[in-house]
């Protein structure tokens, strides 16, 4: 890592932190954490976000000061708050982790995903690395979550699909719910063939598959889902990903609309229109 003078002095406010950038940049890049610590200080109590970040590193490595990771957290995270994109990503692996902070992969992820959406290229490595284990973990996932509720591999697929759909005590990582959902939906789990399908259609977390949503909305219509039921009329009477045909288009919404679906009802009251 090079201290760039330019960079750091760009939020730096008082004259004695400014003085010490010049400093700090022979010092660290000389190998001297010593003395870039102590110059680079000024300039992060003045506010400046590149130092802070710095600083943070640090305090991580324990690099001219004795390592601690919960000063290198709060650090992060005061160059955070300013937007600085590498704390950003920093401070998400810490709440990931729980490194110098309460684990809370929720807040982590999203640190991330802030990060990430700017451009920010070890915050974009971070989440693919994050789903990429989420995927690798899902069947020891669902065995614990089947054993713990005591449910079957189907339902535990279909509870822990929700939860990386939703975000709900887990990050919010479209990817994996669609995976669940697909290897419940293949065990013929009427619910998750629906959501499945859903996801196919839409291309969330999968890539767009109208031919294959169909087929999969037709399984769980099957199996008495009535929206599912409603998703195959309305395929047939837009003949997206099945050919165009309005009789079996009525014939399929109007037993979903008898099951109540709202999909159903909707799509009824446009056509009256």
């Amino acid at each position: 890592m090079i201290l760039t003078a330019c960079v750091l002095g760009a939020a730096v406010t008082t004259p004695s932190a400014r003085a010490g950038l010049a400093e700090a940049q022979a010092a660290y890049n000389a190998g001297d954490f010593t003395v870039a610590f102590k110059e680079l200080k000024p300039a992060a109590d003045a506010g400046n976000a590149e130092a802070q970040a710095l600083i943070a590193g640090m305090y991580a490595h324990g690099q001219g000061i004795p390592a601690d990771l919960d000063e290198a957290a709060r650090w992060y995270g005061l160059a955070a708050d300013q937007g600085h994109l590498y704390a950003t990503t920093m401070l998400g692996w810490f709440y990931m982790r729980g490194i110098g902070v309460e684990q809370d992969a929720v807040k982590g992820y999203r640190l991330l995903s802030r990060a990430a959406a700017r451009g920010q290229p070890r915050a974009v490595e971070m989440k693919q690395a994050v789903a990429e284990k989420a995927l690798a973990g899902l069947d020891d996932l669902v065995a614990t979550e089947a054993q713990s509720q005591s449910i079957d591999r189907r339902a535990a697929y279909f509870r822990i699909g929700q939860s990386f759909a939703l975000g709900h005590g887990v990050p919010r990582l479209p990817e994996v719910a669609a995976e669940a959902f697909h290897r419940a939906a293949k065990l013929g789990h009427r619910d998750s063939q629906y959501e499945y399908a859903r996801r196919l259609d839409t291309g969330d977390g999968v890539q767009e598959d109208a031919e294959a949503a169909f087929t999969w909305f037709k399984k769980a219509g099957e199996q008495g889902h009535a929206d599912a039921l409603a998703m195959v009329g309305k395929a047939y009477l837009n003949g997206r990903g099945t050919a165009p045909n309005r009789g079996q288009a009525m014939v399929a919404i109007t037993r979903a609309r008898a099951a109540g679906s709202p999909i159903a009802k909707q799509i009824l009251e446009d056509m009256s229109k």
